[in-house]
């Protein structure tokens, strides 16, 4: 049910890693605002890394994040909670 509410507000719904690696994400840039690396997303994660790549370029096109495949930062971009 939440579901369908969540579609009539046009929004895009993210899947669980998506949403686990945003988390992490958000969680390690606010608490310690240190650099994490794709493997160490993987084992945070427990996902394999070709999941956690596929994640952050969807992360990237709903603009939760800025990243960029050569890069080996991931910034979450302030404010997406209260936009979303």
């Amino acid at each position: 049910m939440l579901k369908s509410r969540e579609r009539k507000k046009g929004l895009n719904l993210l899947n669980d890693t998506e949403r686990k690696l945003l988390r992490i994400l958000f969680n390690r840039n606010g608490h310690q605002n240190t650099r994490i690396v794709i493997p160490e997303l993987a084992r945070f994660a427990q996902r394999e890394t070709g999941q956690i790549r596929k994640a952050l370029e969807k992360l990237r096109e709903e603009r939760f994040i800025e990243w960029e495949d050569t890069m080996d930062y991931v910034r979450v971009i302030p404010g997406w909670l209260q936009a979303r």
